[in-house]
């Protein structure tokens, strides 16, 4: 996991809308063409070292492109692939698990 913490709403538990809506945001902060590759190639299941790894050989040259970066926008990057795998993994459960209670049904 590269040393990244898990969201605090990872458990079962529901999420609130307030985090969900901090989730989305920091997802548009990352750069437009993290989004995108992590948007169109990597599956929400995926572990975050794998989705990193995806966006580290999609750069123009691959893994020279990212030691060239210095520490702390390295750093950075790494941050930005995670927040927005992460931000897909909440807007999945939020369509798969909804937020609202089953009705229980009239009793006869």
């Amino acid at each position: 996991m590269l040393g990244f913490a898990q969201p605090s709403w990872h458990s079962r538990r529901e999420m609130t809308d307030d985090e969900y809506d901090a989730i989305q945001e920091r997802k548009h902060t990352a750069h437009p063409i993290v989004r995108q590759i992590i948007d169109r190639d990597c599956h929400v299941a995926e572990n975050n070292r794998s989705v990193i790894r995806h966006v580290v050989s999609k750069l123009r040259d691959g893994y020279k492109t990212l030691r060239d970066l210095p520490r702390a926008e390295r750093r950075r990057f790494f941050e930005d692939c995670v927040a927005v795998h992460v931000a897909n993994r909440a807007e999945y459960e939020a369509v798969m698990w909804p937020r609202y209670k089953t009705p229980t049904p009239p009793e006869l």
